[in-house]
């Protein structure tokens, strides 16, 4: 019986393996060239993508590296979307890092996320299977810009088809944010902070009929589709 057992056991771990190793490669996302001036490629799909680029990814706080799904590497009382468990402050009024005004916080006058606060830069040196390679990073404020300025956007199957100016296109799905992503509405981080009000970063926001900027409390729980440069 013991036996028995043991190779029950062999086999369970076995299967584990091959359907991770399966999902690890799913993970990979493919950068596209859009022709866009700056010459700025796009990833096909969200950050947390396990199957196709049409599904909603995983949600980010602004600054935060881990997501929804990874609650669990956080302290319990960092577990969440509100002010009293986001990163970088438990308030609008008490912001630690990315402060332009010291009526919000610690005032350091970095408007820009780093390496190390950027999701996308970050993931692949926090994960120990490289899913994505450090040169993405989250778009800024300049480079979202460029595609809703440069590219034709197609609403079609509860999200954008955004197609540029080479023909190639990519897919934004209107995931909306934790508890409401079913809502048909996408909202998307920039790396890029409100200066003017430090308590909100830029994001973009998007339904069937509107396509525009949004600035959103830093704790909220976004999209992220990453961008990379031609090396």
């Amino acid at each position: 019986m013991k036996q028995l057992r043991y190779i029950l056991l062999m086999l369970t771990l076995g299967t584990f393996s091959i359907v991770q190793a399966q999902t690890t490669e799913r993970y990979t996302p493919k950068a596209i060239d859009l022709g866009l001036p700056s010459g700025t490629l796009w990833a096909d799909r969200n950050m947390g993508i396990t199957a196709s680029a049409t599904d909603f990814g995983v949600y980010y706080s602004w600054g935060d590296i881990y997501s929804s799904d990874e609650d669990d590497l956080k302290p319990i009382g960092q577990r969440g979307f509100f002010w009293r468990t986001y990163k970088f402050g438990k308030s609008p009024k008490s912001l630690t890092k990315y402060c332009t005004d010291s009526t919000f916080g610690t005032k350091d006058s970095k408007t820009q996320l780093e390496p190390d606060d950027d999701a996308a830069t970050a993931y692949a040196k926090n994960h120990k299977t490289p899913i994505w390679d450090a040169s993405w990073h989250i778009p800024t404020d300049k480079e979202f810009a460029e595609l809703m300025e440069k590219c034709k956007w197609t609403w079609t199957n509860g999200g954008y088809q955004v197609t540029g100016p080479n023909g190639k296109s990519i897919f934004l799905p209107a995931a909306g944010w934790p508890k409401h992503s079913q809502n048909g509405t996408g909202l998307y981080w920039t790396s890029t902070l409100c200066p003017d009000f430090p308590c909100y970063a830029y994001a973009v926001m998007f339904g069937d009929d509107f396509i525009g900027w949004n600035n959103t409390s830093r704790f909220s729980g976004c999209s992220i589709r990453p961008v990379k440069s031609k090396k």
